[in-house]
């Protein structure tokens, strides 16, 4: 063999051996941090549990019965629910629907109250923005009476949207009207709230029956017009699967997650 030919022999042996020791170190590590929780009864979800909804679904969490609802794991850790600032404007505007970490769709039918001084000729600004803040959908709250008061008056509002492809988490922003266009007079409620996949809708479809009502409340063949008065008890069937029943009509199959929501809301 020539001296060029030798030269590189021992650089792809080189290489082989590079290759090699690393393979063995991945694998060799691998097997020691598996080893490593195993001795010490950690799980890979009390890892990565860092947030409310990481720990909701974790095994031996225990949601605590308060508002926001408070997530404490098995070690102890405590997660707090994100509501927005709800609690701070509660006095002055409310949501009836959606209520924060609800899973939403286009149209959504917003309803709730809000003193007259929030209103601005009998409305209000609504926005949806998306996981980056970016504007995904606006509407108009108006006012279901007399706004010129300093009581509480109903509100409702249609949002369409087009379902981020990307994000399935965005906000909701309730802005107070303010004609005078003075930032000191500005004001604004953030709830966040989850968009419904369509794929994930269409999966908890089956037997012809379909998902209905202004709510998405109803399981049912064909397709159903409620009126829009919201209950909290109808986001949960956002987990439930709607199908046949043992009678041969649509209904809603209740899931775990779907049960534990209707606790949580009775």
């Amino acid at each position: 063999l020539n001296n060029k030919t030798t030269k590189s022999m021992k650089k792809f042996f080189i290489f082989l051996f590079i290759m090699f020791t690393f393979v063995f170190l991945a694998v060799f590590g691998i097997f020691y941090v598996d080893r490593l929780l195993t001795e010490n009864e950690v799980k890979i979800e009390e890892i990565t549990t860092n947030s409310f909804e990481d720990c909701i679904k974790a095994e031996g969490s225990v949601v605590l019965e308060s508002y926001p609802a408070q997530c404490k794991n098995k070690n102890g850790q405590s997660f707090i629910q994100d509501i927005g600032n709800e609690l701070e404007l509660q006095n002055i505007i409310r949501v009836f629907y959606p209520r924060p970490a609800d899973i939403i769709s286009s149209p959504l039918v917003i309803t709730g109250e809000a003193r007259g001084n929030w209103y601005f000729e009998g409305d209000f600004p609504i926005r949806l923005l998306n996981a980056n803040d970016k504007e995904i959908g606006s509407a108009l709250g108006t006012a279901q009476g007399e706004w010129m008061t300093e009581n509480f008056v109903p509100f409702r509002a249609t949002l369409e949207f087009d379902t981020p492809i990307l994000s399935t988490k965005g906000i909701l922003v309730f802005e107070k009207s303010n004609p005078s266009g003075l930032s000191e007079n500005d004001n604004s409620l953030r709830i966040p709230i989850k968009f419904e996949r369509r794929a994930a809708k269409e999966a908890r479809q089956k037997d012809g029956c379909i998902i209905t009502g202004c709510s998405s409340q109803i399981c049912a063949k064909n397709e159903v017009i409620t009126s829009c008065e919201y209950l909290a008890e109808y986001a949960c069937y956002n987990n439930a699967i709607c199908e046949k029943q043992a009678d041969d009509e649509c209904g809603w199959t209740i899931t775990e997650e779907t049960q534990q929501c209707f606790n949580l809301n009775n």
